[in-house]
């Protein structure tokens, strides 16, 4: 059986109606005629039809098909299945930035790399000895980095993060020449990228006697817990979103947050919530820190995307997602609105700064260093 046969089987493609569900709330097919889930996943899965599919690179991997669907097709993988196949021909990616991320995430697959990506660790946090349990940073120096003209602080997420462990007194390691998790490389299409990566942070992990890994990057902590076990030997670890471990200390007193009477509206992000199920975790932190949160509409499952991933295309159509959600930030009234994923700032934080408005809109901040400035 051929990979993409066994995708068909394992995604349920051809259990699809052809109902047409997965069109009416695909957020780029609102945009996009030419984009149809439906029609996709019919012409993918026919008998013999290998011809290429443009249209595949447009796909968000936002789940919002899978969670209307009846049948629970799994199109967003099928998608996945599809671009690896034609990666693999030889196809010719249309990637955003340059590629620059692609480019820098094979880089870290080489034997032997040596980085300098500790620099912006505060000199406060406390390390363990050992690393029993690792804190995975993610791509947060390197995101910092790329977006200076957004003035993003994807950074300040990760520190508030390492800041409510420290004062939980959980003990936790940083890496040195961490690498990064190699969603996008497989999102992309390329999984001999993303399987050359995920060896080179698998046998650093073994190395160092990992038994657990907290991450704040929704991302990295779907890729390292779901698609890490699925390479030949698995990893044996325990993943942990940040959230899954601070709201337990928050409702048995063991942690708490001071009040910072604020109004809030809150971005659930696609692989955090659609993906991951982590809906009230993140709402009940900012509760504990007495922000007073605005629902925006949609939010929870039918939470809106913030528009792009993977780095690939980014054009007109992925533009008018984001300002249809930041529209839908401030038509809630909030003052912030908090994300939980350094993609979801960056994106939102970037349809912001095309817009011409005068008006600065709502402020981004991550839900992890907003919870932090909560102790001081």
């Amino acid at each position: 059986m051929s990979d993409i046969e066994r995708e068909i089987k394992e995604t349920n493609i051809r259990l699809c109606l052809d109902c047409g569900k997965c069109t009416v709330v695909c957020p780029v097919a609102q945009y996009d005629p030419e984009f149809n889930p439906r029609l996709i996943a019919k012409r993918g899965s026919a008998p013999n039809n290998r011809e290429p599919d443009k249209t595949i690179w447009a796909c968000l991997s936002c789940y919002m098909c899978v969670e209307r669907c009846n049948y629970h097709v799994k199109f967003p993988r099928f998608v996945h299945a599809l671009r690896a196949e034609a990666f693999a021909d030889g196809t010719q990616v249309q990637c955003s930035h340059g590629g620059s991320f692609y480019t820098l995430m094979r880089m870290m697959s080489r034997k032997n790399l040596q980085q300098k990506r500790m620099d912006w660790l505060p000199g406060d946090v406390k390390l363990a000895e050992g690393y029993e349990t690792l804190f995975f940073v993610g791509c947060a120096p390197y995101f910092d980095a790329m977006f200076q003209d957004l003035e993003v602080n994807t950074l300040d997420g990760v520190k508030g993060a390492l800041k409510l462990l420290n004062r939980a007194q959980i003990p936790f390691n940083i890496m040195a020449n961490e690498r990064c998790c190699g969603r996008d490389l497989l999102l992309q299409g390329d999984k001999k990228g993303f399987t050359a990566l995920a060896r080179a942070n698998k046998e650093e992990f073994e190395r160092l006697g990992v038994k657990r890994i907290i991450t704040n990057c929704p991302e990295c902590y779907y890729t390292l817990k779901v698609d890490y076990p699925d390479i030949p030997g698995g990893t044996g670890i325990e993943v942990l979103h940040l959230t899954e471990v601070i709201t337990p200390l928050l409702q048995n007193g063991k942690l708490n947050l001071g009040k910072l009477n604020k109004k809030v509206t809150y971005q659930d992000p696609c692989t955090l919530g659609r993906c991951s199920r982590i809906f009230d975790e993140p709402r009940q932190i900012l509760k504990a820190a007495g922000l007073e949160l605005a629902e925006m509409e949609p939010s929870r499952e039918k939470a809106l995307c913030c528009g792009a991933t993977s780095w690939l295309q980014c054009g007109a159509v992925n533009r008018q997602i984001q300002k249809q959600r930041l529209a839908q930030a401030e038509a809630s009234g909030a003052e912030i609105l908090v994300t939980a994923c350094p993609k979801c700032q960056i994106h939102l934080r970037c349809a912001q700064k095309s817009d011409n408005s005068k008006s600065p809109g709502v402020e981004i901040i991550d839900l992890a260093g907003l919870a932090a400035r909560s102790l001081d």
